[in-house]
């Protein structure tokens, strides 16, 4: 059948159509030309012959409805997949545009947060500055005030308690104020010098009693060296 076939030409639709046929097309056209070539044999009882298909044109069409509908199949199966992975993507894209409208978000607010840390410590930065003012003002005050009150003489005996009065022994309430608070800063400044003085009086200490047992140490270790020596 191949070496009958082969020797005929055949134009370029006919070899276009008939390489995209179905397989199974192929092969039933193929079959009918091989029963054909067999009928036409010398040697075959034609009364007695038959056909592997008795209707070609009718088989063809089926086999064609058949390959149509695996086709619609495969397409289907193919389009559902497409679109499955076009679902992926998008929820992908959708996940990773929400973290990072999440990512910006936090960032937004930490430096919001920021903004608001650095804006307190400069109104509370400010607010101290005002204080401060505020309380040499009324330190100054408070001085030019007690200044211009004499205060009695202080006795000369030791043994006799000071007592620091001021003449004018009915004061109100806001001198009375003013009076503690200077002496609340007195206290401070005295436990802040006291402590600065500790400080300084036990460093001196340590320093003085290493060099005297550094002394010693190397006194020691050149006393036991001559004793060695001479014996």
């Amino acid at each position: 059948m191949e070496d009958t076939m082969s020797s005929y030409s055949f134009s370029h639709q006919f070899y276009q159509r008939w390489t995209c046929a179905p397989e199974t097309v192929r092969a039933a056209i193929t079959q009918e030309l091989k029963d054909i070539t067999t009928l036409l044999q010398a040697e075959t009882v034609f009364e007695s012959f038959e056909f592997n298909t008795h209707d070609l044109d009718a088989y063809v069409d089926e086999l064609y409805d058949n390959y149509n509908a695996e086709q619609a199949i495969a397409k289907a199966i193919i389009d559902k997949q497409e679109q499955e992975r076009a679902a992926a993507e998008k929820q992908q894209l959708e996940e990773a545009q929400k973290k990072e409208a999440e990512e910006t978000a936090r960032k937004a607010e930490a430096a919001q947060k920021e903004q608001e840390k650095n804006e307190k410590v400069s109104t509370g930065a400010a607010s101290g500055e005002n204080n401060n003012s505020t309380d040499s003002q009324t330190i100054s005050k408070q001085d030019a005030t007690l200044s211009d009150k004499p205060i009695k003489n202080i006795p000369d005996n030791a043994n006799t308690t000071i007592n620091l009065v001021l003449e004018d022994s009915e004061l109100d309430a806001t001198d009375r104020t003013l009076i503690r608070e200077l002496e609340n800063q007195i206290d401070d400044y005295l436990s802040e010098q006291m402590m600065l003085m500790s400080e300084n009086l036990k460093s001196w200490l340590r320093a003085e009693m290493t060099q005297h047992f550094s002394e010693q140490n190397t006194s020691a270790t050149t006393e036991n060296t001559s004793a060695k020596n001479i014996h």
